[in-house]
């Protein structure tokens, strides 16, 4: 078993960099009934409407707490086999977490676990094709989480930050020899691939919101002209002297669809006021 995700990163970063939702578990296919029956001896059943296999099994208590255990196919040369959601397509694909991946050795709360390497981490961020500015990849502080991630991994192998500033900036991805380096280059390249589409898309969005904000202008000022005609209108001596007409209509409607007799004589007795309202004026 090995941790993956928020919580391997902070494994391999040997402190808490912050909240996190849920804990990731790689998990070997032949142990998932012992994984969910140890989880259930402290309080973690299956979610049935969240599992979905091959892809995860999910499991919560009654605090709200969720484990996503990942199953995986363990092949002889040490990887492992994981079924996938591709989210730009929603298709189910393979991804092969490597021998060496899988070598990852960190600390959580003083205790030493088994977990992902830095590599296998933006590895995975970069052949599964995250979408690192996806509504559930952005953190309460605005800023995505892979992208975080990725910058706390390098600062804590040595690696020079100018590196990912380089590689968000190149146009092509040069490889270094180092495995971190390439892989956090080519993430790069995709986030500036994805910024641009996004740039693109608030211009079109903001030149749409000034024309809907003209329409509204004139659409304001349109009704502020029919409330004052409407005004002028209720104020004028030939809608106080058409009253008795206007009332004549409505009862004719009314009696036409069944009004009782105590109503018929209380809207009479309105005309009648309006009548004289009228007269008098």
């Amino acid at each position: 078993m090995w941790l993956d995700g928020g919580w391997g990163v902070d494994a391999l970063l040997k402190r808490e960099t912050r909240e996190h939702l849920d804990l990731d578990l790689i998990v070997p296919v032949e142990y998932l009934n012992a994984a969910e029956s140890a989880l259930g001896n402290v309080g973690f059943l299956k979610d049935d409407h969240q599992t979905l296999m091959p892809v995860r099994l999910v499991f919560r208590n009654s605090e709200e707490l969720e484990i996503d255990i990942h199953p995986v196919t363990l092949k002889p040369d040490g990887s492992a086999e994981h079924i996938y959601i591709a989210e730009d397509t929603g298709n189910l694909h393979p991804f092969v977490h490597s021998a060496a991946g899988l070598s990852g050795v960190g600390v959580i709360n003083g205790r030493i676990v088994r977990c992902t390497t830095a590599a296998e981490q933006i590895r995975q961020r970069v052949e599964r094709r995250y979408s690192p500015w996806g509504q559930d990849r952005i953190r309460a502080n605005g800023v995505s989480a892979d992208l975080e991630d990725i910058i706390s991994l390098q600062q804590e192998l040595g690696i020079h930050e100018g590196k990912l500033a380089q590689g968000a900036t190149i146009s092509e991805a040069q490889p270094t020899g180092n495995t971190v380096v390439n892989l956090t280059e080519q993430f790069c390249l995709q986030l500036n691939a994805q910024h641009a589409q996004l740039t693109e898309q608030h211009a079109q969005l903001t030149a749409q919101h000034a024309q809907l904000n003209a329409q509204h202008t004139q659409l304001t000022a349109q009704h502020a002209q029919l409330n004052a005609q409407l005004n002028a209108i209720s104020a004028s001596t030939s809608w106080r002297l058409t009253a008795p007409m206007r009332w004549t209509v409505k009862l004719a409607a009314r009696i036409l669809t069944g009004l009782t007799q105590s109503q018929l004589s209380s809207k009479s007795r309105d005309w009648t006021n309006a009548s004289d309202s009228g007269g008098s004026s």
